[in-house]
């Protein structure tokens, strides 16, 4: 799925889903103002399938798992959050792939179970 056009019907949509993040946006760390104040909560939550490339980039792997937070935004300022969290990956408005990171449906699980969210990863190559 290259944009926003072609995330299947029935399939949650950008409006509803939470944000998993792993890096930066993280409470605490350099860019979490594109976030703060702009989610009603967080919990800890783990990514299984992908592993750290580095610091600021994971990609799918069978036996990996990333430790991270799940935001859930504020439903009214939804779009224009996970916008700047775009522009901050370099994604394209209404493209879900950038230079050097795509946003992904991913799973997640947390104390409240597996959750559907979107997540910044490595780019398929295609």
């Amino acid at each position: 799925m290259s944009d926003l056009s072609m995330v299947p019907q029935g399939h949650p949509t950008a409006s509803s889903l939470p944000l998993f993040v792993f890096g930066t946006l993280r409470r605490g760390h350099r860019n979490h103002h594109y976030l703060e104040g702009k989610y009603a909560s967080v919990v800890p939550a783990i990514l299984r399938g992908y592993q750290r490339l580095h610091e600021l980039m994971i990609a799918p792997a069978p036996d990996g798992f990333v430790d991270g937070e799940l935001f859930e935004l504020t439903q009214e300022i939804y779009d224009t959050t996970l916008a700047g969290c775009d522009e901050l990956e370099e994604i394209p408005p209404g493209q879900l792939v950038g230079h050097e990171y795509e946003r992904r449906l991913v799973s997640v699980e947390t104390n409240k179970g597996s959750i559907q969210a979107w997540a910044y990863v490595q780019p398929s190559i295609e």
